[in-house]
């Protein structure tokens, strides 16, 4: 990915999302998509103003009307879309046995069929160009099991088993895909649900159970994006790549 290129960035207005917008469009132009059409315009304002190139479009990825607009906009006023990060999710708590049917499918439908539609919605660009990278969100949460978090973990694998078919089904078209599957990082999503409070004392269980002894920040992940989107990854498909600060070894 040496040449500049046109990068779509879902969930791009705030944490991983955020600070991957920002890196990559130091180097490239950045469509940052995200529901938050005020908060996508803040970053692409940001991206401005430090001397980059970006767009804002709002988007509801669990839509594919919503989706499909997205992908007319960009063809009609910015290009192919060769690279791609699809980061837009939410995390809502509640064990098995207790999680309302609506919050099920809330989770399901951005993650797992937004990851789809707009993996759907890229994918004629790339075979038509012969090369393309797709990066999925994915999680720790994909091969570990947490209480309290069996949405997420479901939606979280689900995503990962996508990813890898996409590896699988377009390899010949010189298509890779893979996955970022971030442990604790210091996000808004971590933050959800929790109190002040309450989110100091997870911080600081984190810091003791974590090998590296700190949550991560959003850049740190970002950092990782940018090699799994450039040529130095070039033989890498399929994988789920695991910024986590020592929360999960292989």
């Amino acid at each position: 990915m040496g040449e500049k290129q046109n990068i779509l960035i879902t969930g791009a207005a705030s944490g991983i999302g955020r600070a991957s917008a920002l890196r990559m469009a130091k180097s490239h132009h950045v469509i940052v998509a995200d529901r938050d059409g005020d908060g996508a315009g803040t970053v692409t304002s940001e991206i401005v103003a430090a001397g980059g190139t970006a767009t804002a479009i709002a988007v509801d990825v669990s839509d594919g009307a919503s989706v499909r607009a997205m992908k007319a906009q960009i063809e009609s006023n910015i290009g192919p879309v060769l690279s791609a990060f699809f980061a837009a999710g939410i995390f809502i708590r509640g064990v098995t046995g207790e999680i309302p049917e609506a919050d099920w499918d809330r989770m399901m439908d951005i993650h797992v069929k937004g990851t789809f539609l707009c993996c759907q919605a890229v994918i004629p660009d790339m075979i038509a160009a012969n090369k393309g990278a797709i990066v999925n969100m994915s999680s720790d949460f994909a091969v570990m099991a947490v209480p309290g978090a069996a949405a997420y973990m479901a939606a979280k694998s689900a995503i990962y088993s996508l990813t890898k078919s996409i590896a699988l089904e377009f390899a010949p078209q010189n298509i890779r895909a893979n996955a970022l599957g971030p442990g604790p990082i210091d996000t808004p999503i971590l933050k959800s649900g929790r109190t002040e409070a309450e989110y100091a004392k997870a911080r600081e269980a984190f810091a003791e159970n974590l090998p590296i002894g700190r949550l991560g920040q959003p850049e740190e992940v970002a950092a990782v994006l940018d090699f799994l989107l450039s040529e130095r990854s070039a033989y890498m498909t399929g994988q789920i790549i695991h910024p986590n600060g020592g929360q999960l070894m292989w």
